[in-house]
C-alpha cells in the first residue's frame, strides 16, 4: 500500500530533471501520474519507464505557456482518471545558457520566456484545476520555487523575480483555498539534474562555489531528496500544513 494508492496527480515539467523524480516518487507510492511535458522524447520514455514499475501513467504534450495546452491537458486528465488530486507546478523556463546574467545583460526574450512558464503556466494550471482539486476533499497543490529568489541571488533576476511571483500566488491561493480543502505549499529545491550536471561540467569553478555553500556538502537526488518530499506534501502527514516554504537543498539556506 502506496500512501498516494487512488491519487491522481498532474505534474507539469513531469519528464525531465526535478520533474521526473517527483513522478517517479509518486508512482511508487501508487499515485497515478500525468506529466505534462512539452519534451517529445523525454516525455514518452518516462511514461514506459513509470509504467514498467507497475503504475499508472500518462504523458501529454503540453507547452505550459499556451493556455489551450494547459486547459486540453486538465481536461484529457479528468476524461482519462475521472478525478485529479494533486498538482505540481515544476516546468521551468531556466537554461544553463541563461544563468549567471547580471540584470543588465537580461532580455525581452528571457524574461518573456520565464514569465511565460513560472507564471502564467502555474497560474493557468491551478485556476482550470481548482474545481477538481476542490472536489477531491484533499487537494494539494505544491509550487517548485528557489533560493534564487527568497535570497535574491545575483545572476538569476528574472528567474528569481517569477519563483518569488508564484511564491506570493500560492501564499495567496493558500489562503483563499483553504476553506475548499485544497493545501497549496511551495518547494524550493536544489537538485542534480542532467542540466545542471552539464553546468557544472563546463563550469567548474562556479559550481564549486555554489557547493561551497550547501551545508550537507552535496546536491539533491531528484527522486529521493526532492520526489520525496513532495511525496510527504502530497500525502496525510501534512494535512495540517499550508501556505508554507520548505527549503529541500542540504542546508543551502538555513534562516533563524
Amino acid at each position: 500500500m502506496g500512501v498516494l494508492d487512488g491519487k491522481v496527480a498532474i505534474v507539469t515539467g513531469g519528464a525531465r530533471g526535478v520533474g521526473r523524480g517527483i513522478s517517479l516518487a509518486f508512482a511508487k507510492e501508487g499515485a497515478t501520474v500525468v506529466m505534462a511535458e512539452v519534451n517529445t522524447e523525454t516525455g514518452p520514455a518516462t511514461e514506459a519507464e513509470l509504467r514498467g514499475l507497475g503504475a499508472s501513467a500518462l504523458w501529454v504534450e503540453c507547452d505550459v505557456t499556451k493556455k489551450s495546452d494547459v486547459e486540453a491537458t486538465v481536461d484529457r486528465t479528468i476524461a482519462e482518471f475521472g478525478r485529479l488530486d494533486i498538482l505540481v507546478n515544476c516546468a521551468t523556463g531556466a537554461r544553463p545558457d541563461t544563468a549567471f546574467r547580471t540584470f543588465l545583460e537580461h532580455t525581452d526574450e528571457q524574461i518573456e520566456l520565464q514569465l511565460g512558464v513560472e507564471v502564467w503556466g502555474a497560474f493557468w494550471f491551478m485556476q482550470r484545476c481548482h474545481p477538481h482539486l476542490k472536489a477531491s476533499g484533499d487537494g494539494r497543490v505544491i509550487n517548485l520555487c528557489s533560493m534564487a529568489g527568497t535570497e535574491r541571488r545575483p545572476g538569476f533576476m528574472i528567474y528569481g523575480a517569477s519563483k518569488e511571483a508564484l511564491r506570493s500566488m500560492s501564499g495567496v491561493a493558500a489562503r483563499e483555498w483553504g476553506s475548499d480543502g485544497i493545501h497549496v505549499n511551495v518547494l524550493c529545491p536544489t537538485a542534480d539534474t542532467e542540466a545542471t550536471k552539464r553546468f557544472r561540467e563546463e563550469n567548474p569553478e562556479v559550481a564549486a562555489f555554489s557547493l561551497e555553500g550547501v551545508a550537507l556538502d552535496r546536491f539533491g537526488d531528484c527522486e529521493t531528496d526532492i520526489g520525496r518530499v513532495a511525496v510527504f506534501l502530497a500525502g496525510p502527514d501534512s494535512s495540517f500544513m499550508t501556505g508554507q516554504t520548505l527549503h529541500v537543498d542540504g542546508g543551502a539556506v538555513i534562516h533563524a
